[in-house]
């Protein structure tokens, strides 16, 4: 690019074109065309790509160097008089605001920005001419709370929750949580944040085995003012509230958004602003306005795959049946109804007599967007897959099948600890011992293959629906010694499966004495 400037009577000439045509032929036909144009070459700064063709991810105190190359179409030497500045324009919380981090061509910032999305403007003026030139690049500034995984669960009996930190690096932050009054947490089987950055910031919620908290966000603190009976919209006493699972959809219109959680047995609906946890939704409404209560499962069954869904599945442990809330207001559950030649009903007395007990739940990536939920037959070894796709519209639920599970090629899958479906072919993932397995439930034969043995009993399996990997089909496992204090491993496994094989490819593994994992939960913001 080129770029000149006219000078002299050139440029006395084309300020007065702009008059009004009258006014204008009046003064031209006072001049003469002189031919005594001045052009000046510019002298162009060009910012060259070094430095600025990736996103920087850098954590707070760490440091930020950037070398970029410049060069002056008249100035080949780069001795001329020039200015710097490196300025960064926040995106998210501090939008629009400006921070200036260096005035020197070449930057190295000691990072003392607050955690946010930025773009960094890298500056050149020629103070001859004034003229600036500029290139950009995306900045990420994080806490060492800002991204990574929460890893919860125990450690030396109490609980506990270690962060996964992931920049550009990844650190490891023991026994993150802080309790300010220094009341211990009694073991955690529940970890949930919300990663959208218009809610309050004490949406980090923990389930422990003596009751539930509230910490901040940001900086991981939390207090007896935290404990989540403060946020419910009636008091509730001093009663033990104990979260075993919490989901949230967001809605493709405006971006709405539905939290529900399950807390003491009963399901609840959390509004998106200040947190406030609403009365229970667990019963039914009859034509008379009269309701009848119930208890549901530890597990809500819903869709992340498909945008824009609004619809929860729960399972009625009182009448052993499925249920579900949807719509943009919750007055109860609703049932479900049943075609005449359906694979199953959604009540699970009308197949078998004493119904049929809840297990647990998963939530995938297979398909579009399948869950399965593992339930019982009461006083027996038996167990069944039920294979549902909560859509986002209707039918609202989608029956994809009910499978035995053959006792004589999974023995032991009702002994698994916790379970998992691969995104490719929808496998069960499941645990005995040391052992992972990946079982292919749908075949006829039924066929299971055992992934791998490692040298600890494994405690948690999480398939990765999260993070940018999502579709990768990446499975996290977590193994602890009991026999030893905090010898937790974290392994990352790459799932290669279809209708003939399912294999695991090693991706990661983390050897840090970590607690006993019992949950994860991805953490963006």
């Amino acid at each position: 690019m080129r770029i000149t400037k006219i000078s002299g009577l050139a440029a006395r000439m084309m300020a007065l074109s702009v008059m009004s045509a009258g006014a204008a032929s009046l003064v031209t036909g006072c001049f003469k065309d002189l031919g005594n144009y001045d052009y000046t070459e510019i002298n162009e700064a060009v910012i060259g790509d070094k430095g600025f063709g990736s996103v920087y991810n850098v954590r707070i105190n760490e440091t930020l160097s950037i070398e970029p190359e410049i060069s002056f179409t008249l100035d080949s030497e780069g001795t001329g008089d020039y200015s710097y500045e490196w300025v960064a324009v926040g995106q998210t919380l501090f939008r629009g605001e400006r921070f200036t981090i260096g005035t020197e061509r070449n930057l190295d910032y000691t990072v003392k920005l607050e955690a946010d999305n930025y773009i960094l403007y890298f500056k050149v003026r020629e103070n001859a001419t004034g003229i600036v030139y500029s290139k950009d690049v995306e900045l990420n500034v994080m806490s060492p709370y800002s991204v990574g995984w929460l890893l919860a669960g125990e450690a030396d009996g109490a609980g506990q929750v270690d962060m996964m930190s992931i920049s550009s690096d990844i650190i490891f932050y023991k026994d993150a949580l802080d309790m300010e009054d220094g009341t211990p947490l009694s073991p955690v089987h529940c970890v949930w944040v919300d990663n959208d950055t218009w809610t309050s910031e004490d949406r980090l919620y923990v389930g422990t085995e003596d009751g539930s908290y509230k910490f901040d966000r940001s900086s991981f603190k939390g207090s007896e003012e935290t404990d989540i009976r403060y946020s419910f919209a009636v008091d509730p006493g001093d009663e033990l509230y104990d979260v075993t699972d919490i989901q949230q959809l967001i809605s493709d219109n405006a971006g709405s958004v539905r939290v529900a959680a399950v807390i003491n047995s009963r399901a609840h609906t959390i509004s998106t602003d200040g947190g406030l946890i609403e009365n229970s939704c667990s019963f039914y409404k009859d034509a008379d306005g009269n309701m009848t209560d119930f208890s549901v499962a530890d597990r809500i069954i819903c869709n992340h795959k498909q945008s824009g869904s609004r619809t929860m599945v729960f399972y009625n442990t009182d009448e052993k049946e499925f249920c579900y809330i949807s719509g943009l207001s919750v007055e109860g559950m609703k049932t479900l109804g049943d075609a005449e030649n359906d694979i199953f009903s959604w009540k699970t007395r009308t197949d078998f007599p004493d119904g049929l007990d809840f297990v647990s739940a998963v939530n995938s990536y297979f398909s579009n967007g399948q869950s399965a939920v593992i339930l019982k037959l009461p006083g027996s070894d038996t167990y069944y897959i039920y294979c549902i796709t909560a859509n986002r519209n209707q039918p609202y639920m989608q029956k994809d099948g009910r499978f035995l599970v053959d006792n004589a090629i999974a023995p032991d899958f009702g002994d698994s600890p916790c379970y998992a479906m691969t995104s490719t072919y929808g496998y069960m993932l499941y645990a005995s011992g040391n052992t992972l397995y990946g079982y292919d439930f749908r075949k006829s034969p039924q066929q299971r293959v055992a992934l791998r043995t490692f040298d600890a009993p494994i405690s948690c399996i999480m398939a990765d629906t999260e993070t940018d990997e999502k579709y990768g089909d990446f499975v996290y496992v977590a193994t602890y010694d009991d026999s030893r204090s905090r010898s937790g491993i974290l392994y990352k496994l790459q799932m290669t499966d279809s209708p003939d094989r399912i294999e695991a490819e090693d991706a990661g593994k983390w050897d840090k004495g970590l607690l006993k994992i019992k949950d994860m939960h991805y953490k963006t913001f």
